[in-house]
């Protein structure tokens, strides 16, 4: 009787931690930009060229074409049915402005540049920054 009580705690703590282990997971999974065709081309990398995670995700404040960081957002983004305006765009010198890009799952592509500015020095009190390649009030409309 004694052996079974201690065994039926232990199943119990095993599956307490099984859920926890899976609602942490079904939130990560809800909660990321997940890179599909980099995790599936990952899979199968050579075991030197593999990167540590097994998912491949996202930054949420970048732009990519052909599955590459060809710019950063660093301010807001206003958004309609079918446009998006970039208000400032840093880092693009990779970004080939003719052809569509992504943003958060969203198929873009620039139709109006308002200011290209090649480098910005900001400095303030709790340090400084340098910004490269800034285009600024970017208006793209949603490929579909």
């Amino acid at each position: 009787m004694k052996i079974e009580i201690v065994f039926k705690i232990i199943m119990t703590l095993v599956s307490i931690i099984v859920i926890i282990v899976s609602v942490y997971s079904i939130n990560w999974i809800w909660t990321h930009q997940i890179d599909v065709k980099e995790t599936i081309f990952g899979l199968f990398k050579k075991e030197a060229q593999k990167k540590v995670e097994w998912v491949a995700t996202r930054d949420e404040n970048a732009i990519y074409q052909n599955g590459e960081i060809v710019g950063n957002v660093t301010a807001k983004v206003d958004e309609t049915e079918d446009k998006l305006i970039f208000h400032e765009i840093c880092n693009t010198s990779k970004l080939n402005q003719e052809l569509p890009f992504e943003y958060r799952r969203e198929k873009l592509r620039i139709i109006e540049i308002g200011s290209i500015i090649g480098q910005e020095n900001i400095v303030t009190s709790s340090g400084s920054e340098i910004k490269y390649n800034i285009i600024r009030n970017v208006v793209c409309e949603k490929v579909k």
